[in-house]
């Protein structure tokens, strides 16, 4: 196994920051069990971001793909195998990981030879990259036709095992596709990140305008109804004055015309002030965003000219 990258290091810690938010998010994961899970996780991606050149962003494509696996793992436990037990639930989730880093260890050079080739032509994601997804899909579908109150519960821990193992076999059949599917996925995301490194200053322009509209019109509706006899504002259904943050929130909330409803314009003459800012926010999107793409699409010798 070759030296680990210091760049694998750093794979590593990404995709365990997101393994992170998954299991919080979660909020069923016991300590042992995190302790576990982060552990193979941090494992995993070191040993996968070491043994095959992947690009600089290949540790996105592996986070990405190992909190997708999570979040779906615990839906299909949540709405089918809600019965199984935490620790036969834990070998379950383990068995495609450790199938697909199996099946990787195996076929390894053919994989690398896959990856020279894809770095020297890359094509981008096609069906057949991902058509390992269509079995995996099958599997998953079929365990919504679980009876899952009327079979014994060791019944449904073999039907759980079944699918799982169904999963790993799937999974370590196909490792090569999955595995130039990630890297595929890492190229991609490269060539995003160096596409938008062009767009930092012409985005740090458009959200400085954007913060203006936010506090201009955030100080309006806290002067009108800080100055005036009336009450132009009502929230959480309380007719009551607005506070400084309030009012920036509600700036921010009409600016992206979400209208959560818990702040209410309750006068002619601040209604007047949120159709305007509306107006003004619309403008304000449509000539950034053309902004944008046409300094994108300008070249450098052009914006030199500039």
């Amino acid at each position: 196994m070759p030296r680990v990258k210091s760049g694998s290091w750093k794979a590593a810690g990404f995709t365990a920051f997101i393994f992170l938010l998954v299991a919080l998010a979660i909020g069923s994961v016991n300590f042992v069990q995190f302790i576990v899970y982060f552990s193979a996780v941090v494992f995993n991606v070191v040993y996968l971001y070491s043994v095959f050149p992947g690009s600089r962003f290949f540790s996105i494509s592996v986070a990405n793909f190992i909190a997708l696996y999570t979040c779906l793992f615990s839906f299909f436990v949540t709405a089918n195998f809600s019965f199984v037990s935490g620790e036969l639930l834990g070998v379950g989730y383990f068995m495609p990981i450790l199938g697909f880093f199996g099946g990787t260890w195996i076929n390894r050079k053919s994989i690398k030879s896959v990856v020279v080739e894809h770095r020297k032509n890359a094509k981008g994601l096609t069906v057949r990259s991902v058509k390992w997804l269509f079995p995996i899909s099958l599997i998953g579908v079929v365990t919504f036709f679980v009876p899952e109150n009327t079979i014994p519960v060791l019944w449904g821990d073999v039907i759980f095992f079944a699918s799982m193992g169904g999963i790993t076999l799937v999974v370590s059949v196909v490792s090569k596709d999955v595995a130039t599917f990630l890297l595929e996925a890492g190229l991609l995301f490269e060539e995003f990140f160096l596409r938008i490194e062009m767009l930092v200053m012409p985005a740090f322009a458009f959200l400085t305008f954007y913060s203006m509209n936010v506090m201009i019109f955030g100080f309006l509706y806290r002067i009108i109804d800080h100055y005036s006899a009336v009450t132009h504002f009502s929230i959480q259904g309380e007719v009551r004055a607005i506070s400084f943050l309030d009012s920036l929130y509600f700036s921010i909330i009409t600016l992206s015309t979400v209208g959560y409803g818990d702040i209410i314009p309750v006068t002619d003459a601040v209604k007047a002030v949120v159709s305007i800012q509306i107006v003004v926010s619309v403008m304000l999107l449509l000539f950034g965003f053309s902004e944008i793409m046409s300094y994108s699409r300008s070249g450098p010798e052009k914006r030199e000219q500039k």
